[in-house]
């Protein structure tokens, strides 16, 4: 796998770079649980003098002291950074008051006018609907969903534009890519959804929380064996992923491992950590 909708994202980065002169901010989402490699590094580049803030969306499925320790470490690094939930919690009065906090930014007698980007399936127009409290923009759980640029007013003076999801070439064949697979960031069909489950299934048993989330969905009987492979053969017991003859559907075990994950069945955890520590626990 070397590229994911390599028109399409093409066609993003024209977009965001013919209508930044025509926004005062852009937030940039990314996902709570993989707050650096779900975003895309090349828009340091592209954005770089807009005023922009980050936003870790998904942070119900995320290790809220792992997102504390991210949004500290980010804005350790100059960031504006909060983190959000678009389908729970506060989090649109707090991120619209943050926006807002932009509007000396906005021309006279014009709406602030903000760009919202970010990976595909990161939760662009799910965020754009919660904030604006209407099915105003499409939504799917798959990448890819936004295919064209969409303005959506969400206020008096408070103007969204929605743009698809912009994400580089990259190999899977790491950690980083694996987690990309199991957030939903890279569409099906790019990866191997056994070798994704079988990654997900040893970094989930090699912490407490994790286990703790694994017994609780399969069973406690799932680690008394805890090679990654034989828990892939324990799930599709457990989930009765069978074939004909009984045995084990490994495929249709791997898909339940992953979408047990991505719903936030095994509970809440965050695939990677901040490149130092932070103390942001108080």
């Amino acid at each position: 796998m070397t590229t994911w909708y390599p028109g399409i994202m093409a066609r993003t980065r024209r977009l965001i770079r013919e209508n930044l002169a025509v926004v005062d901010v852009v937030v940039e989402l990314a996902d709570a649980r993989l707050p650096r490699s779900s975003r895309d590094p090349g828009l340091e580049g592209l954005l770089r003098g807009k005023p922009r803030l980050a936003v870790l969306n998904k942070a119900d499925l995320a290790d809220p002291r792992m997102t504390r320790r991210w949004v500290s470490w980010l804005t350790a690094r100059g960031e504006r950074v909060m983190a959000f939930s678009a389908t729970a919690g506060a989090g649109p009065s707090k991120l619209l008051g943050n926006l807002w906090a932009f509007g000396g930014r906005r021309r006279p007698g014009r709406s602030l006018r903000v760009m919202v980007v970010g990976t595909p399936n990161v939760g662009k127009s799910s965020l754009l609907n919660r904030l604006a409290g209407r099915a105003s923009a499409a939504t799917g759980d798959r990448p890819g969903v936004t295919r064209g640029k969409q303005w959506i007013t969400l206020a008096p003076g408070l103007e969204l534009l929605d743009l698809p999801g912009v994400l580089p070439p990259r190999s899977l064949a790491n950690e980083g890519g694996y987690g990309l697979a199991a957030v939903g960031i890279v569409p099906e069909g790019t990866y191997d959804p056994g070798a994704v489950a079988v990654w997900l299934l040893e970094w989930l048993a090699s912490r407490p929380s994790g286990r703790q989330g694994l017994c609780a969905t399969y069973g406690d009987e799932l680690l008394a064996d805890a090679a990654p492979h034989t828990l892939l053969e324990m799930v599709g017991r457990a989930r009765g992923c069978l074939a004909p003859g009984g045995k084990i559907d490994r495929e249709r075990a791997a898909a339940a491992v992953v979408k047990d994950f991505r719903d936030g069945r095994l509970g809440r955890h965050t695939l990677e950590s901040p490149p130092r520590a932070v103390q942001a626990d108080g």
